[in-house]
């Protein structure tokens, strides 16, 4: 009985060893599975990061806002350029409305979306009338607007919006179009008085007249020289902004010769307005390497508008230069004049801008490029200049350039 027992637990013994060997086996071998599948979950989560970091940068190599959204105009998905364009760090679930702050743009989305097909559409926003863009602008802007529906997402269906921003465009159109229609009527005016003389002349007989015939011909040979200067500087402002300013031709001039030939050419001028050209040049001679052809041009036309802006009022016009530092200096020209109303300031360097839009036919004023020459000309020289103005007190026009504008890079802005 003994020896039975015995055997028994014998067989126990060894069941329990190799019970407990199948189930260490067996642990081990799950715990062999669980790592390998940490190991497959971990790879797959890599690929899976590697792929939306992937998607993250081709999404934000698009140069145009890409979003993602529902039927809600809840945005799902967006790039780099979208969150530019609005000031919130997070875009997800939010709606369009909310981020572009513009009815106009999300009732257009709301539009195409509702064709549930590809479409593409121009939109204008009214400056004001929107948040769009990090920093505000002035002004209208311009977009092209493209919606797509994404398809097997017919449950929750999702579209895919593109935002190109064609403001510069829109805006160098509007200056083109504006250029045209000023320009017509700068040049129909001076041509409708001529023709109106020479009808007088040929129709009514004044020719009999010699005084009067004088007095006729007189005006048309001034509205005939404004027709000429109107075309020369509509070709000196072409140039400027058609990248012929990298073509300015500088050499070394004293600044002082500059400001002796322009109150030369201006004498005549000047005595008939008892006008006062005072300047304060350095003593020594203050040589700038630029093109002298431009800066006398800027200076004349400095000059000229003071006195035509004020005629008969004895006004003293101040022209100032002295050196800054090493390799900049500082023209101004100034004016104890009518001056300028602070509304007109930020637009007088603007292509046929006039402050004094009313003025008789007789009254023969500038062409209206004057200034926006000047302040090209100025530019393409590196150089910057602005305008400050006490009506009735002083008015000056400051211009800081570089001594040698032959190591500049000249940048022209278009005028918008």
């Amino acid at each position: 009985m003994k020896i039975v027992l015995l055997i028994l637990s014998i067989v126990l013994t060894l069941a329990c060893f190799l019970l407990y060997r199948k189930l260490s086996q067996a642990k081990l071998q799950c715990a062999k599975i669980k790592r390998e599948s940490e190991d497959r979950v971990k790879q797959t989560h890599q690929e899976l990061e590697g792929e939306r970091s992937e998607q993250r940068l081709l999404l934000d190599a698009i140069g145009d806002a890409f979003l993602i959204v529902n039927g809600s105009l809840r945005v799902k998905l967006n790039n780099s350029r979208a969150q530019q364009l609005s000031r919130y760090d997070s875009l997800i679930d939010r709606t369009l409305q909310e981020i572009f702050m513009s009815e106009k743009l999300s009732a257009t989305v709301a539009k195409q979306i509702a064709k549930n097909e590809p479409s593409q559409k121009r939109i204008i926003i009214s400056s004001g009338a929107h948040g769009i863009g990090a920093t505000s602008t002035e002004g209208d802007t311009a977009w092209i607007l493209q919606v797509t529906p994404l398809p097997n997402h017919k449950e929750d269906p999702l579209y895919c919006l593109i935002l190109r921003d064609i403001t510069a465009e829109y805006r160098a159109d509007q200056v083109r179009t504006d250029f045209v229609a000023n320009a017509s009527h700068e040049l129909r005016t001076p041509l409708a008085i001529i023709n109106g003389y020479l009808e007088n002349l040929i129709d009514d007989d004044v020719v009999e007249s010699p005084d009067m015939a004088r007095r006729f011909l007189t005006t048309m040979r001034k509205h005939g020289d404004r027709l000429s200067r109107l075309v020369d500087d509509m070709l000196v402002v072409s140039r400027l902004e058609s990248g012929e300013a990298a073509s300015i031709n500088p050499d070394p001039f004293d600044l002082a010769e500059c400001v002796s030939d322009v109150v030369e050419r201006l004498d005549h001028l000047i005595q008939n307005q008892g006008a006062q050209i005072i300047t304060k040049l350095p003593k020594d001679p203050l040589i700038v390497t630029a093109d002298k052809f431009y800066y006398t041009q800027v200076l004349f036309n400095l000059v000229e508008n003071a006195l035509k802006q004020n005629p008969g009022n004895n006004i003293t016009v101040t022209v100032t230069a002295e050196r800054i530092g090493s390799d900049r200096f500082k023209l101004a020209v100034c004016d104890d004049g009518i001056g300028i109303p602070s509304a007109h300031l930020p637009f007088i360097f603007k292509r046929f801008y006039r402050v004094d839009k009313h003025h008789t036919q007789s009254d023969i004023k500038g062409t209206g490029l004057g200034l926006s020459i000047v302040k090209r000309a100025i530019e393409a020289h590196g150089g910057t200049i602005e305008a400050t103005s006490k009506p009735g007190l002083q008015t000056c026009f400051i211009i800081q350039s570089p001594i040698d504008s032959s190591q500049v890079s000249p940048e022209v802005k278009p005028e918008i």
